[in-house]
């Protein structure tokens, strides 16, 4: 018999029975709980975690109890469940309750649905790190996502690429035909460099007519094939509408080696690139 009626509450809520050997086990679970999340009493009341969600998700959920019951502390997280009711994202509030021993013999959880609110979070996040007009990562995520890719290498010690692309005579095209016809040599040539990448490697626009990719070639040998690959997609005329235009990119590479900083690895992609902007124009 729980300690609490929870079904007096009109806002989701469920009670823990905390055992004196420190096992939790459900013992209440209201109407309005029921209602946001699908559950019921007889899937919950008397069972334990682990009698009615994975092993992952119910070794999270004893992690919680257990820090709420040591704390002897109201604690308040987010949490990401599937539940009968959909997949959802909760912010949950679980109060101790203490009995006449001393003891924390129960826990009183009280859970808002906040999916809505997550959803426009993650919408909010992946727009701030997304091109508008080509739809590939921004300058901001490619910033962060090399950092992340000189840490990871300095701990591994396998390392990476750095492909710059610039567009050659992009300020021609703009003059000629218009910026509406710019944009859609911008995308295209973005589609293209997506296609001569590997699922894992990373591409972004990081300037008006340039892109850069963070590539898994660790080798000079298999940064010329990536440099192939990349090439063969970007040969050939674009179709703009009416207009078939040849649009030359020019590329350039720099391995990572173990001194270089982020700084130092785009230094030399760049210095590559514009060697062979140079070439190509010669």
């Amino acid at each position: 018999m729980p300690l609490i009626d929870i079904d007096l509450l009109g806002v989701p809520a469920f009670t823990v029975a905390v055992g004196e050997d420190g096992s939790f086990r459900y013992d209440g679970l209201n109407a309005a709980n029921t209602a946001v999340s699908g559950l019921t009493k007889a899937m919950v009341v008397g069972r334990t975690p682990h009698d009615y969600v994975p092993a992952a998700v119910a070794d999270r959920l004893v992690a919680n109890y257990r820090r709420c019951v040591e704390a002897r502390l109201m604690q308040e997280y987010e949490e990401e469940l599937d539940l009968p009711g959909g997949h959802k994202w909760w912010r949950t509030t679980l109060s101790p309750v203490v009995g006449c021993e001393g003891r924390i013999v129960q826990i009183l959880g009280l859970v808002i649905d906040i999916t809505e609110k997550k959803q426009a979070e993650i919408e909010l996040r992946s727009a701030a790190f997304k091109d508008p007009l080509t739809g590939i990562c921004n300058r901001r995520r490619f910033e962060r996502d090399l950092e992340n890719a000189v840490a990871k290498a300095r701990d591994t010690g396998r390392p990476f690429t750095v492909v710059l692309a610039d567009v050659d005579r992009f300020k021609p095209i703009n003059d000629t035909h218009g910026h509406g016809v710019g944009d859609a040599v911008l995308k295209a040539i973005a589609w293209r460099l997506a296609a001569g990448i590997r699922d894992t490697d990373r591409l972004a626009r990081i300037g008006g007519d340039e892109f850069a990719a963070i590539l898994s070639a660790g080798s000079e040998g298999a940064i010329a094939v990536a440099l192939d690959r990349l090439r063969g997609k970007l040969a050939g005329p674009l179709r703009i509408g009416a207009l078939d235009l040849i649009v030359g990119v020019s590329l350039g590479s720099a391995l990572w080696a173990p001194a270089m900083s982020t700084d130092d690895v785009m230094a030399a992609a760049d210095a590559a690139m514009y060697r062979q902007k140079d070439l190509r124009a010669a």
